[in-house]
């Protein structure tokens, strides 16, 4: 009697144990995550700034509409400064990484923004960089001079140790397939062509995109590989058999196409100070804007571009010596916010 009583309470106890652990039961309790940082969910503005370091700035806004300004410097007021010229914010899982064009790469929490390290070794004019396998490439101009001497920076992030990969092409964009990484060659549209870089062997094969197809841009989706060029032209890039894969081009009617980024399987792309659209896989470009903003800057329209979750980012660089404006619009062409940014906007990065 003794042995049945406590198999039916073994029963008894498992029944309520698996019960109480089920997520279909109302009475289940979810634990909350932990945050990881002030700015975990939102979007960094860079402001590139003028010819000194202390006109640079980063602003924060959150998911909630919360500015904060100049974020590196609340969260490390000892830290030495991000250089000038600030460039480009890339991420791992967990820094960003702040490139100035003066010539150091600056290592934060993405999260908290709290300073790491500055790395400043084989570094000469960078501008942008991706992350594969533990290890970040960015792209350098060398002493501008001369294309034959830009190259690509690798920096170790496990010890920050860096080396350098001869390119030879003038160097700009740069994004990631597996384990390939593709840059932009655009040395003032003479060059018409992209490099791709095994990162296993450390192998650069150039891909000719045919004379007058300097690429300017470049984004990724679920693997596939797009540039676009000054041109006109929307390519793909197989980067299995680097080379071109398809090619749209843009009507003519529409001239200095730049910026692009793709959102939701839909292409955006800007020209002077419109905004373009269409959808991936379309035979053809459709000749009217999604927007047109209003610009006095002489050099700064459309200086900062991204599309984010069906909203449209623009940086306006009004005269590089006084506070720019960035702008949030619809993909349908609503304004939805206008603000004072720092100097020279020229991109946006998200958390």
């Amino acid at each position: 009697m003794k042995q049945f009583k406590k198999i039916m309470f073994l029963a008894l106890a498992s029944a309520f144990f698996l019960t109480s652990c089920s997520n279909d039961d109302d009475s289940f309790v979810d634990i909350p995550s932990i945050p990881l940082g002030d700015y975990e969910n939102g979007y960094f503005v860079l402001n590139e700034g003028g010819g000194s370091a202390a006109t640079n700035s980063i602003i924060f806004i959150s998911n909630d509409g919360i500015r904060t300004n100049d974020v590196f410097r609340i969260e490390n007021p000892d830290a030495e400064e991000l250089g000038t010229f600030i460039q480009n914010i890339f991420f791992d899982d967990t820094r960003a990484f702040i490139v100035a064009g003066s010539g150091s790469v600056t290592v934060v929490n993405r999260y908290s923004f709290e300073y790491i390290t500055t790395i400043s070794t084989d570094l000469e004019a960078p501008r942008y960089g991706v992350v594969v396998n533990g290890k970040a490439y960015v792209t350098n101009n060398g002493d501008f001079g001369s294309v034959t001497d830009d190259f690509l920076t690798v920096i170790d992030l496990s010890n920050y140790s860096t080396s350098q990969i001869l390119i030879g092409n003038y160097l700009d964009r740069i994004s990631a397939v597996g384990d390939k990484v593709i840059t932009t060659n655009n040395q003032y549209g003479t060059e018409h062509s992209v490099s791709i870089v095994d990162t296993n062997t450390l192998t650069v094969t150039d891909v000719d995109l045919g004379d007058g197809n300097t690429s300017n841009s470049i984004a990724v989706v679920n693997d596939d590989v797009y540039v676009l060029t000054g041109s006109g032209k929307f390519i793909e890039i197989d980067v299995v058999n680097n080379t071109v894969a398809n090619t749209l081009d843009i009507p003519t009617s529409i001239t200095n196409t730049k910026n692009l980024d793709i959102d939701n399987n839909t292409v955006y792309f800007t020209s002077d100070a419109s905004v373009y659209s269409f959808d991936l896989g379309e035979t053809t470009v459709s000749e009217t804007p999604i927007l047109t903003y209003q610009s006095d800057s002489a050099y700064g329209v459309m200086y900062g571009f991204a599309v984010n979750n069906d909203v449209i980012y623009i940086g306006d660089g009004a005269d590089f010596s006084s506070d720019g404006t960035f702008y949030e619009y619809s993909t349908s062409g609503e304004l939805l916010s206008e603000n004072v940014a720092g100097v020279a906007p020229n991109g946006f990065y998200f958390n």
